[in-house]
């Protein structure tokens, strides 16, 4: 690989792990009072009206993640040989990206305009469940169904080896339990699994671009 596409990889990949560790503290932080979790949807809308600036930008993080995502997977891809089932794993992580994003746009803009406008609760609350399973379930759900795919695929050309390998599988499938909880509809797990799934993918990141990425 040349040089300079291997440095703008390499931290293309760590710009990539930055933006997504900073979603995941804004959701764990200035985010959390406006999600469905331990709350009423009288005080989420209270809370996304009086905090309506950092609201949105955090969610636009949460955009740059999924599209940061889909740069990661494509830097795998190109690790691979070229085959058909490569072709479907980087297709089913970008056909991720529109639910992932259709949902991250309701929450930081469409669900503060409910707001303001004062259409009551009732339609926040039904946003909120298309939201969450359009990004919990159906994104999230593709994303790691390719990610799973090319991380098999890697192996199996012995780009992945050991325990460099089995991280990779172990957090993609942790991610599509995550979509599985948010599919059953239980808030709770899906934020642990979250949680679990956000730390061993953004590692797994940084230690693919230490250890496996060919210079």
């Amino acid at each position: 690989m040349d040089l300079r596409l291997y440095l703008i990889k390499f931290y293309s990949i760590h710009v990539i792990v930055v933006i997504i560790t900073l979603a995941c503290f804004l959701m764990n932080g200035p985010m959390r009072g406006g999600l469905p979790l331990d709350n009423t949807v009288a005080e989420r809308i209270a809370f996304i009206a009086d905090n309506g600036l950092i609201w949105s930008l955090s969610w636009f993080t949460w955009m740059l993640s999924a599209i940061g995502l889909f740069v990661f997977c494509a830097i795998l891809a190109d690790e691979l040989t070229q085959n058909f089932l490569r072709m479907i794993g980087i297709a089913l992580v970008g056909m991720g990206i529109a639910p992932d994003l259709i949902a991250e746009v309701i929450y930081a803009f469409v669900i503060p305009e409910i707001i303001s406008r004062q259409l009551g609760s009732n339609a926040i609350e039904i946003l909120e469940i298309i939201a969450m399973h359009l990004t919990g379930y159906l994104g999230n759900g593709l994303y790691n169904l390719g990610g799973l795919l090319l991380t098999i695929l890697a192996i199996n050309q012995g780009v992945l080896k050991s325990w460099i390998a089995a991280w990779g599988v172990i957090a993609w499938i942790l991610g599509l339990m995550l979509s599985l909880f948010v599919a059953m509809g239980s808030v709770k797990a899906a934020e642990i699994f979250t949680a679990i799934a956000m730390v061993l993918s953004t590692a797994w990141m940084l230690i693919f671009a230490h250890k496996v990425l060919k210079r």
